[in-house]
């Protein structure tokens, strides 16, 4: 399966902060990242598509965490909404400031103004969305994204995607951004990685989840039972006498989160799954079965 890789140029990152990220994820102009964070996940849980949720919205709040779960891009989208940025050097070319260090120690100053603004340090930043599937998640992968860069010229880059990265999770890569102005740094390029819904597994936290079906005399003799793995193998699986649907089994490992390095585990849930039997036949013995065990 191919990965679907699209460019987000600034011009289209300045249409999309005409919307109140913060309020797209409900909480305040003032919100720490981890609130961000807390907030991203528990609409993200709720609006995925794969639970029922609405494509739309869910694609919303996903570009809203990602601007606002970035300090840079948050701080220029903040700037963005209050008016700070103005035109100059032709071609309606937006430059950023912050009052603040417009007269600090460390501003760098040109001599096209008089009055002390300083000139922009480096060209824009260019952010990449990359989907890939769960399997590619946890396995980790490679993509060669090419593209045109806003100067026109062509661009390659292989994008790494480490093992265990989280949907809304974001790569930087310095200097691979913009390089429209010379003479200044080129911008960063930000990859933000959507993961796909699976149909035979899911993720919660660094917790792998899958579902196994068993008939219900299984489920009342107990049996062995082989259950796909996401790498591509199976692992026996003992049920005991007795077991009732949504009783999980922890058997192997989960995802390893890229920060903390844990591990999480491989999580089976069972479902009793009730077969359409028609057999006159087989009908009559199930019945004496069931008034023997009654």
């Amino acid at each position: 399966m191919y990965s679907i890789i699209t460019i987000q140029t600034d011009l289209f990152y300045e249409k999309l902060t005409m919307t109140d990220f913060y309020s797209k994820l409900g909480v305040s102009n003032d919100a720490s990242q981890d609130d961000i964070k807390k907030a991203y996940r528990s609409l993200a849980n709720k609006h995925h598509p794969d639970k029922g949720g609405n494509q739309a919205t869910f694609k919303d709040i996903s570009v809203a965490y990602d601007t606002l779960s970035d300090p840079q891009k948050r701080q220029e989208y903040d700037m963005q909404q209050n008016g700070h940025q103005f035109s100059g050097f032709g071609g309606g070319q937006h430059f950023h400031f912050d009052m603040n260090d417009v007269f600090g120690q460390h501003a760098h100053f040109t001599n096209m103004f008089g009055n002390g603004f300083r000139q922009q340090q480096r060209n824009k930043d260019l952010n990449l969305q990359v989907q890939v599937t769960l399997v590619e998640s946890f396995n980790g992968k490679q993509v060669d994204a090419t593209f045109n860069l806003p100067s026109g010229r062509p661009q390659t880059v292989s994008i790494n995607v480490p093992a265990g990265i989280d949907h809304g999770d974001a790569i930087r890569y310095n200097g691979l951004g913009d390089d429209s102005i010379s003479g200044i740094p080129r911008g960063n390029l930000n990859v933000t990685i959507h993961v796909l819904p699976d149909r035979n597994f899911r993720r919660e936290g660094n917790d792998l989840y899958t579902t196994l079906d068993i008939n219900p005399i299984e489920a009342m003799i107990g049996c062995i039972k082989p259950v796909n793995t996401i790498t591509g193998g199976t692992i026996d699986l003992t049920i005991r006498p007795g077991v009732e649907t949504g009783t999980k089994f922890a058997n192997g490992s989960g995802f390893t989160n890229l920060h903390s390095k844990q591990v999480g585990q491989f999580i089976t849930i069972i479902n009793i799954k009730v077969p359409a039997i028609t057999d006159p036949s087989l009908i009559s013995q199930l019945k004496i079965l069931n008034s023997q065990i009654n």
